[in-house]
């Protein structure tokens, strides 16, 4: 069975500072409200096309756990609100 990868959608302002991805993962995005920033660390790996079961893609930005456990169809999103 695979490990569901929850995914959070980044503010626009914060894409930049992704490297162009619209979301982080779960570990990245604890990182984040931490610090109150993300920083750029061994574990960034883009995923420019997570895919979810409905066949929706995103432009993800994984830690290495969850770029390791990576298949398609296992990305879903979080009921968080945007990161600002």
């Amino acid at each position: 069975m695979a490990q569901t990868i929850w995914i959070h959608r980044l503010a626009d302002a914060k894409k930049a500072d992704a490297d162009g991805m619209e979301y982080i993962c779960e570990h990245l995005f604890q990182g984040f409200t931490q610090s109150g920033k993300l920083t750029k660390a061994k574990g960034w790996n883009q995923v420019p096309d997570a895919s979810a079961k409905d066949g929706t893609t995103y432009r993800g930005l994984f830690c290495d756990s969850c770029e390791k456990n990576y298949n398609n169809g296992n990305v879903r999103m979080a009921k968080e609100p945007v990161l600002v």
